[in-house]
């Protein structure tokens, strides 16, 4: 009897861990719409925005690799594209909502436009949205990258 319920304990919570998954999927795919299509059996559960950055460097128009020096430079490019999706190594991801409404960060030295996105902690999708300098943190060694659409 003791076995069963672990069984079914073991179950529950395996049904559960795989409905967040497929929930952070739905949910990443809702976000970037059209823009790219994910295919919920070839994501990566445990870090989706691994998935979702080969697939943008696939489907972007156009990607910059962004830094303190060329922020400005990328930020106006992206003006002239659909849509603009910043991703900070595997745990974050920025849609720009507005790139006209913007604010002076003093660590990025530039106007950060207005966004919506999601931080992944502890395996869970933060949504966050505001200037997208509160998102992406600021400037160091890790890897962002602008993927910029044009349809």
């Amino acid at each position: 009897m003791k076995l069963k319920s672990i069984a079914f304990a073991c179950l529950i919570f395996v049904a559960a861990q795989s409905f967040a998954q497929q929930s952070k999927v739905e949910t990443l795919q809702s976000f970037l719409g059209d823009v790219i299509v994910l295919d919920v059996n070839s994501v990566n559960v445990q870090e989706p925005l691994i998935t979702v950055s080969g697939l943008a460097i696939e489907k972007a128009a156009k990607s910059i690799e962004i830094t303190k020096e060329n922020i400005e430079a990328a930020l106006a490019t992206a003006k002239s594209y659909k849509t603009s999706i910043i991703v900070v190594g595997n745990h974050t991801i920025v849609k720009i909502t507005d790139p006209d409404d913007c604010a002076q960060s003093g660590a990025w030295e530039a106007c950060m436009p207005k966004g919506v996105g999601y931080i992944q902690k502890a395996g869970v999708l933060n949504e966050k949205e505001g200037y997208i300098n509160n998102i992406i943190g600021v400037p160091d060694g890790q890897e962002r990258t602008l993927f910029l659409f044009s349809d």
